[in-house]
Parts: C-alpha cells; sequence; structure tokens
C-alpha cells in the first residue's frame, strides 16, 4: 500500500501474501495460514492460487481502478456547471465568500469521516491508508495547520466572519445535507462502501473540481498565500490518490468488494453534485435575490410557471417564504456543534 506499511507486510506477510489477499477479496494480511519460523509447513484444506490466477485477478482490478477513475471524472457531481462557471465567469470576492461558507462545514468535518472508518477498518492495510491521510488532514505538509484553519484564511480574505463564528452561525443546508448524508454512509454501510466515499469519491474527485475552482479564484484576485487551501489540497489529494489506488488493489479482489467501492463512490459523488447545485443556488441568490428561479432537472409547466411568477413577484409570499426558510435554518446545528457531532 504505501511506504509505512512494508515492514508490516514483511513481518506479517509471508511471500505469497499478495496472491492470498487478492484472491480473498481484502482479507487480513498476517492472518492464519502463514507457516511461522522454524515450524513445518502444515497441510491446507483450501485450494492453492497459482500464480497466474493470482495475476488474473490483480489485472481485474487494475481495470476496475482505472474504469472508476474515468467514471468519477466524468461524472456530473465533478463537471458541474456551477464549477465551470467558476472557472470562465468573472466572479467577485464576495461571490466566493458565499461559496465558500457553504463549502466550509465540509471541510470542517472531513477527518471524522476517516475517523469512523478508522474504528471500522478491518485490515491494517486499512488503517494505514486512513491514517496516513488523517496526518496530512491534521496538518503535515502545512506548518502545522490543519485544512480546516486554512480554509479559515480563505474566508477571512473573503471578508466572511464565520471561522469567528462558528459557534452561532447555522450550518447552511447544502453543507448538512452533504455531511449527514456522508455520516450515514462511513457509520452504517459496508466499510468498503464507505472507503469508496472518502477515498475514490474524494480524493479523485477534489483535484479536478479544483482546477476549475483555482482559476476562478486568482481572476478574483486572491493571492496565492489566501487560496493556500486549494492548491495544498489539490497537491496532496493527488498523493491520496496514488496510496489509495495501491491500497485498493487489495480490496479489491472480489466482484463484491469491486462493487462496494463503486457504490460508495457513486453514492458521495451524487451527493457532491446535490451541494453544488444548492452552492450555485445560494449565489445566484445573493447576487440576484429577485431573479428568476432556476429550473430543475425537468423543465416547468407553464400552470407552474404562472404559479411561481406570481409567488415571487407577491413581497407577503416573499417574505412567508423567507420566514420559512429562517425557521429550517434553526432546526439546523451551528457549525462548532456539527463538528462535536462528529466526535460521537
Amino acid at each position: 500500500m504505501m511506504r509505512d506499511a512494508s515492514a508490516v507486510e514483511a513481518r506479517e506477510a509471508p511471500p505469497s501474501s499478495d496472491a492470498r489477499a487478492e484472491a480473498a477479496g481484502g482479507a487480513a494480511l498476517g492472518g492464519p495460514g502463514g507457516a511461522s519460523s522454524g515450524a513445518a509447513p502444515q497441510p491446507s484444506s483450501e485450494p492453492r492460487v497459482s500464480a497466474s490466477a493470482a495475476s488474473g485477478v490483480t489485472a481485474e482490478a487494475r481495470r476496475f481502478l482505472a474504469d472508476l477513475r474515468v467514471e468519477i471524472e466524468s461524472h456530473p457531481g465533478v463537471n458541474h456547471l456551477f464549477l465551470g462557471r467558476c472557472a470562465t465567469s468573472p466572479f467577485a470576492r464576495q461571490d466566493y465568500r458565499v461559496f465558500g461558507e457553504n463549502h466550509y462545514p465540509l471541510v470542517c468535518v472531513f477527518t471524522s469521516y476517516l475517523e469512523r472508518l478508522l474504528v471500522r477498518a478491518p485490515t491494517s492495510d486499512a488503517k494505514l491508508w486512513l491514517a496516513k491521510v488523517l496526518v496530512d488532514e491534521y496538518g503535515e505538509g502545512s506548518e502545522g495547520e490543519d485544512h480546516a484553519t486554512l480554509y479559515g484564511h480563505f474566508l477571512r480574505s473573503c471578508g466572511s466572519t464565520v471561522p469567528d463564528r462558528a459557534d452561532v452561525v447555522k450550518v447552511p443546508a447544502p453543507a448538512f445535507e452533504f455531511v449527514r448524508e456522508h455520516r450515514r454512509i462511513v457509520s452504517e454501510e459496508p466499510f468498503l462502501v464507505g472507503l469508496g466515499a472518502v477515498g475514490p469519491g474524494h480524493e479523485w474527485a477534489i483535484p479536478k473540481m479544483f482546477d476549475a475552482v483555482i482559476p476562478g479564484l486568482r481572476r478574483a484576485g486572491f493571492t496565492p498565500d489566501e487560496i493556500g487551501y486549494f492548491t495544498l489540497h489539490v497537491e496532496q489529494d493527488v498523493d491520496h490518490g496514488a496510496w489509495l489506488e495501491e491500497a485498493l488493489l487489495r480490496f479489491g479482489g472480489t466482484h463484491e468488494a469491486r462493487a462496494q467501492i463503486r457504490r460508495g463512490a457513486i453514492l458521495s459523488l451524487e451527493a457532491r453534485a446535490r451541494f453544488w447545485s444548492g452552492v450555485q443556488r445560494a449565489v445566484v441568490r445573493w447576487r440576484q435575490p429577485n431573479a428568476v428561479r432556476v429550473d430543475g432537472a425537468s423543465p416547468r409547466t407553464i400552470a407552474r410557471e404562472i404559479l411561481m411568477t406570481a409567488w415571487d413577484g407577491s413581497p407577503r409570499l416573499r417574505a412567508l417564504e423567507a420566514g420559512y426558510d429562517s425557521f429550517l435554518a434553526t432546526r439546523r446545528p451551528t457549525i462548532r456543534e456539527l463538528v462535536e457531532q462528529g466526535r460521537r
């Protein structure tokens, strides 16, 4: 999996551990089956896996990962229209303030997904990958500042006070829904589904998404120091993605394991697409509070268009809608509460 794991593997695994682990679909390394030093080998009732069969499993896993990477990088959640607008539209710092205030809670709680999976990880390989990524998230390689702290610097450069008021600011609806879905995945779904969500679903998706955001940030006049979170994350996630690919070669040895990994990645990306749509609505609402509402997945009927036009033209009805949105906001946790919930 990684350099850090080599000593563990050499100590715990017999010479054919790669083939055995892949054939078993990610069974724990160093388990029963390896002869101890100086002891006579014991006969085994299980069929031995030939080198050619093990090679076939590895080749199949590599094809799966290559196809999955392509699927992730072409997913609508990674290529959302809003991200395309970030790359090409002349957004101002204030637009990125709205963007950042919606995105900030995701950054604050990401480590909690990894921590939950670390406890549930069935093998030392899985624990090592998760632990290595956590070290980076906690501040390794960024002068001891964790990623939430770096993002706070970015928000302050936008003129936002949210990082300093995390104990009173309510989590925006798009972020709350995204976090709730990912906590469900890493807590309730099988381990490999959770790994698929925070592994391929994040580490292979974020570099491409941020490649669209970074040019817009530079166009808006942000300095390299102010957008350090984004540039550092792209660099680190390339490394994380490479470590992950090595780990998944061990876990993706069966069709069932591969299906679970893919399911987690797609669940994450579908949540990501909904999140970006929510952020886009927030930016449009800030820029054009009286703008005509955008269509959903299906165009509105003429009757619904007339009703919505009448609704939007009525100050009282708009105030009623704003009051209802405020009521829903009171039911969501603050950013501080959201972080604390992830530690329970």
